[in-house]
């Protein structure tokens, strides 16, 4: 069940477009120009901020060593090579 304290209905208008009332926005620290990322999880529209999105992104690929690019390039030359 939705808590009240935390619900807030919204309405798509006629563009399938939602608008986040102020409330709302200044609960969330969010300001024009802000980009959202919209995912679907479970049947439920989940709005993060993308910048949450890219440090967890950049966070899993920190520990990554080398180049993905050469390793890829390398697996295709030897399948290239087997079916020759």
């Amino acid at each position: 069940m939705v808590k009240q304290s935390n619900s807030t209905t919204l309405t798509l208008d006629p563009q399938g477009r939602v608008l986040l009332p102020k409330a709302l926005r200044q609960r969330l620290g969010l300001k024009p120009g802000d980009r959202l990322v919209a995912l679907v999880e479970e049947g439920r529209l989940v709005l993060l901020p993308w910048e949450r999105v890219e440090a967890e992104l950049w966070g899993e690929v920190a520990g990554l060593e080398g180049s993905l690019a050469e390793e890829l390039l390398a697996e295709r030359r030897q399948e290239a090579a087997r079916d020759a």
